[in-house]
């Protein structure tokens, strides 16, 4: 991702909580970062759209990020078709055997932000934004059974969940998540990481496993453990046009040699990808037309 050069002095007002300290996941994920390998953490980059702003300088953020691929007007437009961004790069530090690559999307959508309080709209719109697969959630009493607890007020704002799904149809990942959401009067921010304590967990492993096709149909190779992966999620709201909602999510993430063989299918695999999602998150949007209080 091509550096966010802002100059926007006090960006946050006292008065706005701030997600790193509502949000312990997404203030580790900023610093110290997502271990990435042995002794080695990447940081995630901070949100391209601080709290705080007005509607001059948040349009002053957007423009410097979609620069000369779109103007404005173009980019903020209520359709699910709209444009989004897509940036793919590679992040040091990283192990060699499993180099760390960030992922950086931004995109528009239209909708209620209040909508977002829905704890059911609100797992739902996350659903389609990780793209297709197959999960649970994670009961207290198998949590329990790991010596993880959560409080009565951390359940409100946390929870893990397991999940299986085929990468890019060339590698297949059960991972457990842990995730912990946080809100503010003007935005979201949901955090999300492979926690590595399930790293050979006999029901909710952390690992992947190549796949193969040929004359015999589809093969899957043996599980090696892996849990380098990590994310955010923020939804601001912008002051114009009305209605509109400015998402971005940033994803660092290892990759072992093993999944591609070397062979740099990202950039060619991922933007179809990406895009199914975004158009799916803005669907999600468009079914809450109906005004909140």
């Amino acid at each position: 991702m091509i550096p966010l050069l802002l100059t926007l002095a006090p960006l946050a007002p006292a008065q706005l909580p701030s997600h790193e300290s509502a949000n312990p996941l997404y203030k580790e994920l900023l610093d110290p970062g997502l271990l990435v390998g042995p002794n080695l953490r990447a940081k995630l980059p901070p949100p391209s759209m601080p709290d705080g702003l007005d509607a001059a300088r948040q349009t002053a953020v957007i423009n410097q990020i979609i620069g000369n691929d779109y103007s404005y007007a173009e980019f903020t437009r209520k359709s699910v078709v709209a444009p989004q961004l897509l940036r793919i790069r590679d992040v040091q530090p990283s192990d060699p055997t499993a180099p760390a690559r960030g992922v950086d999307v931004y995109f528009v959508a239209h909708g209620d932000f209040a909508a977002l309080d829905d704890e059911k709209f609100r797992s739902r719109l996350l659903e389609v934004g990780r793209g297709e697969g197959k999960g649970q959630a994670l009961t207290a009493g198998q949590l329990a059974k790991r010596k993880i607890t959560l409080t009565a007020e951390q359940q409100k704002h946390e929870s893990y969940g397991f999940v299986e799904f085929d990468f890019l149809e060339k590698v297949r990942i059960r991972a457990t998540g842990r995730a912990v959401w946080s809100k503010n009067p003007e935005s979201l921010v949901a955090a999300g990481q492979i926690d590595p304590r399930f790293v050979g967990d006999p029901d909710f492993p952390d690992d992947w496993r190549s796949i193969s096709r040929g004359p015999g149909g589809v093969k899957v190779g043996p599980p090696h453990p892996w849990s380098g992966a990590g994310f955010y999620l923020k939804v601001t709201k912008l002051a114009q046009p009305a209605g509109a909602l400015f998402c971005e999510q940033h994803v660092v993430f290892a990759e072992p040699t093993g999944w591609f063989e070397g062979a740099n299918l990202l950039r060619s695999k991922l933007p179809p990808v990406v895009q199914t999602n975004v158009r799916n998150m803005r669907r999600e949007w468009a079914k809450m037309d109906k005004p909140r209080k």
